[in-house]
């Protein structure tokens, strides 16, 4: 095996010097965006169909799954507890749920999920449909 000389290593060194300031001297500037009318047209009917939009893909919390009684102890358990976290009674023949919230994303309901999980280990995150 070779050894590395130190004329060798002067130049790698010189090298990678080179490289690195290199990439760091990007010039700044600006970009200037120009589009079609076709596609400003369909950009402004997508705004309008969202618009008209009542429902979109979200996440729910789900405390419960099970029996009727079991649902509404439950579900008065975490009103009770929080009061301003919407819950709602689900059925799905032939159990009933408990859901809670309404999260635009998987990581809101992570978050909600953690302090929910102090009072209610149970629960877990599902996908559905909420409101706008």
């Amino acid at each position: 095996m070779r050894k590395l000389t130190r004329k060798h290593i002067f130049y790698s060194s010189a090298l990678l010097l080179i490289i690195s300031l290199s990439s760091h001297a990007q010039e700044v500037g600006t970009i200037k965006v120009e589009s079609s009318e076709k596609v400003k047209a369909l950009i402004a009917k997508k705004r309008a169909y969202n618009k008209n939009l009542k429902h979109v893909e979200g996440f729910k919390i789900q405390l419960f799954y099970g029996s009727e009684q079991g649902a509404i102890k439950v579900k008065d358990d975490f009103d009770s507890v929080f009061p301003r976290i919407e819950s709602e009674l689900k059925f799905h023949s032939p159990d009933w749920k408990v859901w809670i919230g309404s999260y635009k994303t998987r990581l809101e309901a992570d978050r909600a999920l953690v302090e929910i999980k102090e009072g209610f280990p149970s629960a877990i995150i599902r996908p559905a449909k909420i409101k706008i």
